[in-house]
């Protein structure tokens, strides 16, 4: 694992902490998951970890258009 994909890893983990324990997402076809449950899978980075990293990278990505937008326009 390389150091960009621990610090992903790391970056998602954070944000699942700061949402609320009764949290339930759920992953496409994969099923819904617990806030705990997520951070296990994301923390192993098996398939639904890595799923939930790509989902959280593309939620970043679409907030930094935006904003770059937005002040691009002011």
């Amino acid at each position: 694992m390389t150091n960009t994909e621990k610090n992903l890893i790391e970056l998602v983990v954070s944000r699942l902490q700061t949402m609320p324990e009764n949290l339930a997402i759920s992953i496409g076809s994969e099923g819904t998951f617990k806030k705990k449950d997520l951070i296990k899978h994301v923390k192993k980075s098996d398939l639904i970890g890595k799923k939930f990293v790509k989902v959280e990278l593309e939620y970043l990505r679409s907030l930094k258009n935006i904003t770059q937008s937005v002040l691009n326009n002011v």
